[in-house]
């Protein structure tokens, strides 16, 4: 079952990250040169993904389809500047390639935010990534290591990563591996926690009218699973580097990350060993 679809939770309003996501949204922040949001649409492209969903509010909604957008006026400007154009040519290709569709977040949360796309959701299964999560591995991509799991499985697969700091959240599973539980730190042996990497089913929608509001008047996506979807979803721990970009300090790793990578990598390193 080729899955092409991947919805994106874009309605966070970011605001670890203020005062600049006061106007632009945290997904549109650079990692090095490109948004976070541009780098997710990569991956899901380089992984056979053809059709994007970004679940967006009011506020930042315009940004990014200003983004993903041509604009006659910049190409004109740089139309005689070859090394100009080729900065542009991967975007170029990710619009030529990928229809995106956007919906506004009716309900708060990532539940809330999930089920306000539920009905530009074509087949039965479907990516979904958070838009301020970034896991970089250079060999085999998360999203890849999700359908690898699911093409083995054919059931829900609920990306973790392991985190010796996070106190609440660790994942409670059973010697199947399928997602039984969330637990305090204190109360479990695991130190995994869940990352924005999941593929799911239409099921989860099923199950919107047995859910409840949070204390925060949210809806929360791993909590609707594991209270209604009991030991249906199977957990995998996924290789690689993971960045918050919903924090200060993880959105300077994650851009350090990426420049450690281009030719500004000795410049850099030159001017870290001054400090």
């Amino acid at each position: 079952m080729k899955i092409n679809e991947a919805v994106v939770l874009v309605g966070g309003m970011g605001t670890r990250l203020l005062p600049y996501t006061k106007a632009i949204g945290k997904e549109m922040m650079p990692v090095f040169d490109v948004p976070l949001l541009h780098k997710l649409v990569l991956e899901c492209y380089n992984s056979g993904i053809n059709k994007m969903i970004f679940v967006v509010t009011k506020y930042n909604k315009s940004l990014i389809q200003k983004y993903f957008s041509e604009n006659e006026y910049l190409d004109n400007y740089i139309k005689n500047n070859p090394s100009k154009q080729e900065l542009l040519k991967e975007l170029k290709m990710l619009m030529k390639n990928m229809k995106i569709i956007y919906v506004n977040q009716q309900e708060r949360g990532t539940y809330g935010a999930l089920y306000s796309a539920r009905k530009y959701i074509k087949n039965d299964n479907f990516v979904v990534l958070y838009d301020d999560e970034l896991i970089v591995n250079n060999k085999v991509s998360s999203i890849n290591q999700l359908l690898e799991a699911f093409n083995k499985n054919n059931q829900m697969i609920i990306g973790t990563m392991e985190d010796k700091k996070e106190t609440v959240g660790v994942v409670v599973r059973d010697k199947n591996d399928n997602f039984i539980g969330l637990a305090k730190s204190s109360e479990t042996k695991s130190r995994d926690i869940i990352v924005g990497r999941m593929i799911l089913n239409k099921k989860v929608f099923i199950i919107r009218k047995k859910c409840k509001f949070s204390k925060d008047n949210e809806l929360y996506l791993p909590q609707a699973i594991v209270h209604h979807l009991n030991g249906e979803a199977k957990l995998i721990r996924i290789e690689g580097e993971y960045f918050n970009l919903g924090s200060k300090l993880g959105f300077l790793k994650a851009s350090i990350n990426a420049a450690l990578k281009t030719d500004y990598k000795d410049e850099l390193l030159e001017y870290i060993n001054k400090l």
